[in-house]
This record gives C-alpha cells, sequence and structure tokens, in this order.
C-alpha cells in the first residue's frame, strides 16, 4: 500500500493556523523520551521514512508515530557547534507526513492524550496537532530571556508532557552549561527554570512537581 508524503509548513510565531497538505512523493512506514516502541521492522525499530538515511529516535501513542530521521547532507552550523541534519515525520497508519520545520528538528513526544505532538527545532519548540493541521511556535529561542549571560545561542531537547498534558518541561543547553525549562503548554509562558548545571528531570505524577533525582521542585 502506498501513503503519500505531505509536508506541513508551521504557522508564524505564537499563532495557530491551518496548515495546506502539499503531496510530495511516496512515503513508507522511529522512540524519543517518553514515546513508547513501536512494532518491530529491524532489531526492534520500525521503518525508516522515505528520505531518511537514520532512525534518530521516535515516539509511539496508538496507531501514530512520529519519527526523527537524519537526512543525507552535511552537519548544520549552529550557534558554532555542528548538529545532524535531521527531520521529524508523523505517521497514523494511513500515511507519512514530513514535519516542515527547518531541518535539525528532533526529539519528537505525543501528549497523553495523542491529541498533540512538540518538535524540537534549530528555532526552538514547536506543538502541532495529531493530524499537524494545526501548528504553533511555542518556544522562539531565537528571543527568549535566559538565566544570566546563558541566554545567548540556546538549543532545547528532550521535551516532556506533564501527566495531564497541561505543561512541557525540556532541557536548555547554552554550550557552557544545561538547565531544565518548564512552561504552560498553551501559552509558552515560563512557570519554572531550574539552577544551572542541571541536566536530567522527571514530572511528578501530580504534574505540579519536577524531580531532580531526590531533589522535588513544587511548581506555582
Amino acid at each position: 500500500m502506498h501513503r503519500n508524503l505531505i509536508s506541513i509548513v508551521p504557522a508564524p510565531l505564537g499563532t495557530f493556523c491551518v496548515a495546506a497538505g502539499l503531496i510530495v512523493g511516496v512515503g513508507a512506514v522511529q522512540p524519543a523520551r517518553g514515546g513508547q516502541q513501536s512494532p518491530t521492522s529491524h532489531a526492534g525499530l520500525p521503518e525508516l521514512p522515505s528520505g531518511a538515511i537514520r532512525l534518530v529516535n521516535h515516539a509511539r501513542h496508538g496507531n501514530r508515530l512520529a519519527m526523527c530521521g537524519e537526512e543525507p547532507g552535511p552537519p548544520l552550523e549552529q550557534s558554532g557547534r555542528l548538529i545532524p541534519r535531521t527531520r521529524v515525520w508523523v505517521d497514523d497508519g494511513i500515511e507519512t507526513r514530513l514535519v516542515g520545520t527547518a531541518p535539525g528538528t528532533c526529539d519528537p513526544v505525543w501528549s497523553p492524550d495523542g491529541a498533540r505532538v512538540t518538535v524540537v527545532a534549530p528555532n526552538g519548540l514547536w506543538v502541532l496537532s495529531a493530524d499537524l493541521s494545526l501548528t504553533t511556535h511555542l518556544i522562539d529561542t531565537r528571543n527568549s530571556a535566559a538565566p544570566g549571560d546563558e541566554s545567548v545561542h540556546r538549543t532545547l531537547s528532550s521535551p516532556q508532557w506533564a501527566p495531564d498534558g497541561s505543561r512541557l518541561a525540556f532541557l536548555v543547553n547554552s554550550g557552557a552549561t544545561s538547565w531544565v525549562e518548564a512552561v504552560d503548554a498553551r501559552t509558552g509562558h515560563v512557570i519554572h527554570t531550574s539552577d544551572p548545571e542541571t541536566y536530567e528531570f522527571d514530572w511528578g505524577a501530580d504534574s505540579q512537581s519536577l524531580h531532580f533525582g531526590p531533589r522535588v521542585v513544587r511548581l506555582p
């Protein structure tokens, strides 16, 4: 069975829009942290989407699969660092669609109810509806403040949804240090910024706390 591969172009900063799908070819039907492993095709991994040469991570919710794969070509330079030329594809069991954020997009994670998927791009964090018809640029790293001098050249990674889907948290890296930010999943308003030199975290089951190893921080 052939599947249409559709490029989804994200909306302008801070807005929601219905994206017009453009059929550009035939796709095929990989987990990020918080994602569920999908059925195996090779050594426990899903099939690579058309155009990808390597699976980086993937996440599954029900019959929907979000995959980050590396494309052919040289690495990308971002803030003086080289990053893989990655993209994200979403497969709903019928067709595979390419998310139209910039090369370097990765780390897809589904919301707990499966209604939204978030990805990290070179210019920040995007949240998309499950069918990719609605997009928002929730966090724009080109225009964001951060603690002290570390606000320059930040990159995001490892997003995690709160169990109730109301908040998102992710790692921020400046090249010099790393910290965690938690934001409102609808508005992007920053709820909490951790101390520098923080590299791991988990949500509490109440969606109101973050766990940094044995230390627990209650959020407002």
